[in-house]
């Protein structure tokens, strides 16, 4: 795995937002499964264009996206994924 590094030579996280269109009723068994992956921090169900949120945090981006590509837009009843990576968290816990 390829490891993002500063000039300082810490460590950064990725962090991307991963918005899905998915077939009627079946936002909540996805939510449901998506938390069991490692990579996924928090799923979310919305309202509005898209159906599901997840937020994704790792050592690359492309981590993210062969997760994306390969686990996400496979899986039976997700129709569209989007993918927006973070540049700058101006608050967080």
């Amino acid at each position: 795995m390829h490891k993002s590094t500063t000039k300082r030579g810490l460590d950064i996280i990725i962090t991307a937002f991963v918005s899905m269109s998915v077939t009627p009723g079946s936002d909540e068994d996805l939510v449901k499964d998506f938390v069991k992956y490692d990579i996924v921090e928090e799923a979310w169900l919305t309202t509005g264009e898209f159906d599901v949120l997840l937020i994704m945090k790792a050592e690359s981006t492309e981590d993210i996206n062969e997760f994306v590509n390969h686990e996400i837009r496979g899986i039976e009843g997700v129709v569209r994924a989007v993918v927006t990576f973070g540049i700058q968290s101006l608050k967080h816990d």
